[in-house]
C-alpha cells in the first residue's frame, strides 16, 4: 500500500472512531450543541422575555425585577423562559436563580460590574429617559486608563468620555465632571450602570448640557478596596489619589479645563461623601459639587465611637448619625463666605434611604453656618440607581453655565 493510501486508511479510521455512538449523540437544545436562546427580549409593549438553557435545573427563577422572584418555565428544550409585565422605562437590574444559585445571564454581555467580580445583568426598556440613546445622536467616546497608584500601592484605573465632536485642539478647554461610585462597585460603575456616557450624549444632542469630559475613576483610597471602608485614611487617601495622581493625567492627556469654574465633582453613596470631602474641601479646585445619597457616615472624624468598631454586615441604622460638632474639623475652611465661591453645591437622598438620616444632619450643619445648598428629598425613593441616573441627568442640566 502506498503512504498516501495508509495515511488515509488510517485517518479515516480516526475520525469514525472519534464520532460518538448514536445513543450519546446531544439531543437537540442540550449543552455545546444547542443554538443560542434569545434573551432578554424586549417587546414592543415593553414586555420582557427572559430566557435560560438549563435543562438539568429543577427550579429556575427570575431575580430583582420584581420585588419577588418570578418562576420561570422550562419547555421541551430545556429552555426556561418568564415574561414580565410591562415595565417602565429605564435600564433594570436582573439574575436567574438556579437551584438556589443566583448567575448573571449567560446570553447577555450586558452586566452590573462590581468590585473585582460581576453582579447582575442589565436590560434596558427604552422610553423617555436621558439615559436612553436617541437613534442617530452622535455618540461620545469612552476610554479607560491605567496606572500605577503610588499613593495605594496598586494598579487601578479610570475611564474618560470625550463629548461626540471631541476637538483636542480647540482653543476653549472643556470643562470636566469628575463622578464617583458608590461603595462595592468599581469605576465602570457610572457607565455600565449609571449610564452616564449615554446621558451626556442625549442632553449635548438636545442641547441641554454643555459639551463636557467626564471621569470615573476608582473610588477607593487603599489597594483593599471595599474592605478598608471603615479604616480611617480611605476616604482622605482617595482624595489625594484624585488631586495629586488623576487629574493631572487628564489634564496631561485631554483638552480639559483647569480653572475651578471648569470642574465639577459627584458621586452616589461613598462617591458622594468623597465629592464633598473633595469639593468643599478644594474650592480651589471645584466650584460644581454634587452628591446622590451621599454615605456621610464615612467621615471617619463624625463618626460615633460604636460605628467605628462596627463589624461586617448590614448597617445599623442607629449608628448611621453624624457627630455634627466634629464636622468642622472635616470642613475647617467651610462658612458662609464659600457661598461666593461655590457655583452648585446639590445634596439629594431618597426618604426611604438608610442615608436619609446623616443627609439631613449635614443640611442642618450647612444652615448653621450660612451654607447655600439645593436640597432635595425624594420621597419614597431608597438607595437604588434608578435615582441616581436621574440625579445625575438633572445635575449635568445645572453644570458650567
Amino acid at each position: 500500500m502506498r503512504a498516501g493510501a495508509a495515511w488515509l486508511a488510517w485517518a479515516l479510521c480516526m475520525a469514525a472512531a472519534a464520532q460518538p455512538p448514536a445513543a450519546e449523540t446531544p439531543r437537540r437544545g442540550a449543552g455545546f450543541w444547542s443554538p443560542p436562546v434569545v434573551s432578554p427580549e424586549v417587546l414592543p409593549d415593553r414586555r420582557v422575555v427572559f430566557r435560560l438553557r438549563a435543562p438539568e435545573a429543577r427550579q429556575v427563577l427570575l431575580a430583582g425585577i420584581t420585588p419577588k422572584p418570578i418562576p420561570m418555565q422550562k419547555d421541551a428544550e430545556g429552555v426556561w423562559s418568564a415574561t414580565t409585565d410591562p415595565l417602565p422605562p429605564d435600564l433594570h437590574e436582573y439574575a436567574f436563580v438556579v437551584d438556589g444559585l443566583s448567575i448573571p445571564d449567560p446570553a447577555n454581555p450586558r452586566m452590573r460590574p462590581a468590585w473585582r467580580s460581576m453582579r447582575r445583568s442589565l436590560v434596558l426598556v427604552p422610553g423617555g429617559i436621558p439615559w436612553n440613546p436617541v437613534p442617530g445622536a452622535p455618540r461620545g467616546a469612552v476610554t479607560r486608563h491605567v496606572f500605577h497608584s503610588k499613593i495605594a500601592g496598586d494598579e487601578r484605573d479610570f475611564y474618560v468620555y470625550t463629548p461626540p465632536g471631541y476637538d483636542a485642539r480647540r482653543k476653549r478647554p472643556y470643562p470636566v465632571v469628575y463622578l464617583l461610585h458608590g461603595l462595592g462597585d468599581d469605576a465602570r460603575a457610572w457607565i455600565e450602570v449609571g449610564a452616564a456616557n449615554a446621558t451626556l450624549d442625549t442632553l449635548i444632542h438636545q442641547a441641554r448640557a454643555e459639551p463636557m469630559i467626564m471621569v470615573n475613576p476608582l473610588g477607593y483610597g487603599t489597594a483593599g478596596g471595599p474592605a478598608d471602608v471603615d479604616r480611617e485614611e480611605m476616604l482622605p487617601s482617595y482624595v489625594r489619589i484624585l488631586l495629586e495622581e488623576v487629574m493631572p493625567q487628564v489634564e496631561r492627556l485631554y483638552n480639559a479645563g483647569r480653572r475651578r469654574e471648569e470642574r465639577a465633582i459627584a458621586g452616589l453613596s461613598m462617591g458622594g461623601a468623597e465629592a464633598l470631602l473633595a469639593g468643599l474641601n478644594h474650592l480651589d479646585r471645584f466650584a460644581w459639587i454634587g452628591s446622590f445619597s451621599g454615605a456621610f457616615n464615612l467621615w471617619w472624624q463624625t463618626r460615633p465611637p460604636e460605628a467605628r468598631t462596627a463589624q461586617p454586615g448590614p448597617p445599623n441604622p442607629e449608628r448611621l448619625r453624624l457627630m455634627a460638632g466634629e464636622l468642622p474639623r472635616v470642613f475647617p475652611k467651610l462658612d458662609r463666605e464659600s457661598n461666593r465661591r461655590i457655583r452648585l453645591l446639590w445634596i439629594s437622598c431618597g426618604t426611604a434611604d438608610a442615608l436619609i438620616r446623616v443627609n439631613r444632619e449635614f443640611k442642618a450643619y450647612l444652615d448653621s453656618i450660612g451654607v447655600q445648598a439645593k436640597y432635595a428629598e425624594i420621597p419614597d425613593a431608597g438607595h437604588v440607581w434608578p435615582l441616581w441616573r436621574r440625579n445625575f441627568a438633572d445635575f449635568a442640566e445645572l453644570i458650567f453655565k
